[in-house]
């Protein structure tokens, strides 16, 4: 997959801008505060339907009511290209391609985005629910049945915590057990083989990325091990009932990322946790190569911070190797991106954007 043409109105510094993009490497250059970061964020909206910096609320142009954002994608077998609009207006996110209402889902699946950026390192720091949606998003690429069934699971979760919480009888509670057990015990196998293929790839990356090869993942179901998902629901229905809540399921599974069989988060740099997780977002792409013979977009924003030149000369090889597009924020166009091949240079001042260079 690939942006062929973007174009944003009133979001964030843009009033209205637009720019076509070269179909392998994409850098944007500038200042801090220039617009680099919105320029990728557009992007990131326009294939997922929200930020990942904040309220979708908080993107449009001080002083408008609404944004637009318009992009063209293509796919590596040729075909004609699909346009993809993405709105926001009467505080409500609207979706369309190719002139038709689209999901949520649709959206994702149609434009496969992977973002590394500098609140990547959150996937290190913080809690299991941030880990969690990033083994979804491969496993919702790579398995057709894993959205429908995370549906499933979701709406008898919700209705079992209503019950809980309403403080109903064993019997109206249990009633919800055959379908959270079908569907709990459906989504942990998927879960579960994508983080084995993932886990046979990454540390390939994580070799070229860091010269390490300790790190290793694990995977944790979100209950007791070896024990059935219908005897913790039993287990754990007193406990349960004081909650108000379910408190062990697949909505706890959690990916662990260890060194020498311990936990990473506290034991490596920034740079460190950025080259990690940028191995993480190559090794996912690969994946999703491997099933559907194309490849996602790239986004990296700030690719050279926290890094020191071996790191970035390290990072650049692996992203001259990959197969799809990429596009990377930078402050300056450094002698090493200019030595990429096969790339376009933008520049970025004051909410406008500008081809400077193209290879």
């Amino acid at each position: 997959m690939r942006f062929s043409k973007a174009k944003a109105r009133r979001f964030r510094l843009f009033h209205d801008c637009s720019f076509e993009l070269h179909p392998q490497r994409n850098f944007i250059v500038g200042a801090n505060a220039a617009g680099k970061t919105s320029l990728l964020e557009a992007l990131y909206v326009a294939s997922r339907g929200d930020s990942h910096r904040g309220a979708t609320s908080s993107l449009v142009t001080d002083g408008e009511s609404s944004f637009q954002i318009e992009v063209q994608v293509s796919n590596a077998a040729g075909c004609p290209d699909d346009r993809i609009d993405v709105r926001w207006q009467e505080r409500r996110i609207q979706l369309r391609i190719n002139e038709q209402s689209a999901s949520l889902s649709d959206l994702v699946r149609r434009m496969p985005v992977l973002l590394v950026d500098p609140l990547a390192h959150r996937l290190v720091e913080e809690g299991p629910a941030i880990r969690r949606r990033f083994v979804d998003w491969g496993v919702f690429h790579m398995e057709p049945s894993f959205h429908p069934l995370w549906r499933r699971f979701n709406r008898a979760l919700k209705q079992r915590n209503a019950a809980l919480r309403a403080q109903a009888s064993d019997r109206e509670v249990a009633s919800w057990t055959p379908e959270l057990v079908a569907t709990a015990d459906a989504l942990t196998t998927l879960r579960r083989s994508y983080l084995d293929k993932l886990s046979e790839l990454v540390p390939s990356y994580w070799r070229q990325l860091v010269d390490e090869s300790a790190w290793s993942l694990a995977f944790v179901s979100g209950w007791r091990d070896g024990e059935r998902y219908a005897e913790t629901l039993l287990r754990t229905l007193e406990g349960d009932r004081h909650a108000g809540h379910t408190r062990e399921g697949p909505h706890r599974a959690e990916l662990r990322i260890l060194s020498d069989n311990s936990l990473l988060k506290e034991r490596i740099s920034r740079g460190q946790q950025k080259l990690l997780i940028a191995g993480l977002a190559l090794a996912q792409g690969e994946l999703y190569r491997q099933r559907h013979d194309d490849t996602p977009v790239l986004l990296f924003d700030d690719f050279a911070a926290e890094l020191s030149p071996l790191s970035q000369q390290r990072l650049l090889a692996q992203l001259e190797a990959w197969p799809g597009q990429i596009v990377a924020t930078a402050l300056e166009y450094s002698p090493l991106l200019q030595a990429a091949t096969n790339h376009a240079m933008f520049h970025v001042e004051h909410g406008e954007i500008t081809l400077k260079k193209t290879t």
